[in-house]
């Protein structure tokens, strides 16, 4: 039996972590890049405010991580390694200013878009960059889900 919409969509499954990448890669580049341009220094200052501990090194870290790692990601170059940094900035996001704050809040930026790019990060980690990718066309990580063979997939229509 064939699943629904896998005659029309299953050529794509290697579009799907494309879009991921590309979609939570922006993000992290742009707020980087932001961090950077704005210094590191200005971060660190609103980290201190937020108690959040070592503000001048995770300052560093986080811009380190979020414009270096979202570049990583939206050409597919070390995928799975680079969403463990980006994990751990998500969940210290949430775990240490969030929190506070909650999640959706009017006038102020809530944990949604924190729960979305962490829920796009654990999909890119789980998945790995698809066939579309740096880490692709060098052999590093490849499919989604093993292809299944030509008599298999006969088999079933």
């Amino acid at each position: 039996m064939k699943a629904i919409g896998s005659s029309i969509f299953g050529g794509l499954a290697d579009v799907g972590p494309l879009l991921m990448r590309f979609g939570v890669g922006a993000v992290f580049a742009v707020h980087g890049w932001n961090k950077f341009n704005d210094g590191p220094d200005k971060f660190a200052v609103v980290l201190k405010g937020l108690d959040v501990p070592f503000p001048e090194v995770t300052a560093w870290l986080v811009t380190i991580a979020e414009g270096v790692g979202g570049v990583l990601l939206i050409v597919g170059l070390l995928t799975r390694l680079v969403t463990l940094p980006l994990i751990a900035t998500m969940i210290g996001a949430i775990v240490l200013v969030k929190t506070d704050i909650g999640f959706i809040v009017p006038d102020s930026p809530g944990a949604e878009l924190d729960t979305a790019l962490l829920a796009g990060l654990a999909g890119l980690l789980l998945i790995g960059p698809g066939r579309l990718s740096i880490d692709g066309v060098l052999g590093m990580e490849t499919a989604v889900a093993p292809r299944r063979n030509r008599e298999a997939a006969h088999a079933d229509t």
